[in-house]
């Protein structure tokens, strides 16, 4: 709902869209939350931080009533709206046009085949490559789109903004057995475009620890036992790994955490260093 953003800007709180929610930090004043963890539901206000557990409601945070039927009506549009959406899937927005250029360093090829484009039809994708990510069945659930310029905010956005979005690809390569998580979607595109295709996008560091047995159940049914995790090399790709590698052990994977140097992403990978990791999680 409008009025939670508003809320947000009006009490000087910095937050970028994630899915259904708004990301902050923390608001537990005993929380030093210097990677935004706190996500905030933005029709009920609810929110939740997955690094101290901190819990609550935005509304009663600062102390304001609200209209409980309003927002009982908002959630049932959405669950009506996501329903619609489940069942056959988003269209293509207005002025797709396929991305047909190589882009920081990934292949035309490989942004060819998970389907980039651009479109300059609709505001909030402009000056955007975006990337439709589809469900098991191919049906488009989500749109992700990275801001061409890096210094660009929000760098990414997902549209439509209340999606939930799932890890992706849902399908692998059918000789896989194993499976390497990697936080964005450019870790993701690079590590593929070198030659590791068996690796699979979180979009973020939270967002598995939610549903971690949903969102892994189709990699159990294609025969997936041992899953990587790969996350980036500062404190919070390592704690976020150390808190993930239990909750996907309880899903009946084995799980081993490759940790990397404290200045390094998968999406900064050189051919060279995808090949190891290759031939390390193949031995």
């Amino acid at each position: 709902m409008e009025h939670i953003e508003t809320l947000l800007k009006d009490k000087g709180i910095d937050f970028r869209y994630q899915g259904q929610d708004l990301v902050v930090k923390c608001l537990n004043p005993e929380h030093d939350d210097s990677n935004p963890s706190m996500r905030i539901d933005k029709v009920d206000g609810k929110f939740n931080c997955f690094s101290c557990g901190f819990k609550g409601n935005i509304f009663k945070y600062y102390g304001i009533l609200t209209n409980n039927v309003s927002v009982r009506i908002a959630k049932l549009k959405e669950k009506i709206r996501d329903l619609q959406i489940d069942l056959k899937g988003l269209e293509y927005p207005e002025g797709y046009t396929p991305f047909t250029t190589a882009f920081r360093g990934i292949s035309k090829d490989t942004l060819k085949t998970f389907g980039a484009f651009h479109t300059d039809k609709v505001p909030e994708l402009e000056d955007r490559i975006i990337f439709p990510i589809t469900d098991a069945v191919g049906n488009i659930t989500v749109f992700v789109a990275r801001h061409t310029l890096s210094d660009a905010q929000p760098k990414y956005v997902n549209y439509p903004r209340h999606r939930q979005i799932p890890t992706f690809p849902v399908r692998l390569p059918e000789y896989s057995t194993s499976l390497v998580l990697v936080e964005g979607i450019f870790d993701f595109l690079n590590c593929y475009d070198k030659g590791l295709k068996n690796v699979v996008c979180t979009f973020g560091t939270n967002t598995l620890q939610a549903n971690t047995k949903g969102k892994l159940l189709p990699y159990k049914i294609q025969g997936i036992n041992k899953i990587f995790i790969l996350f980036d090399g500062d404190d919070a790709g390592k704690n976020a790994a150390g808190k993930l590698k239990p909750l996907i052990e309880e899903c009946g994977f084995e799980v081993e955490i490759i940790n990397l140097p404290e200045d390094l992403d998968p999406g900064a990978f050189d051919q060279e260093y995808v090949d190891s990791i290759k031939e390390y999680i193949n031995k």
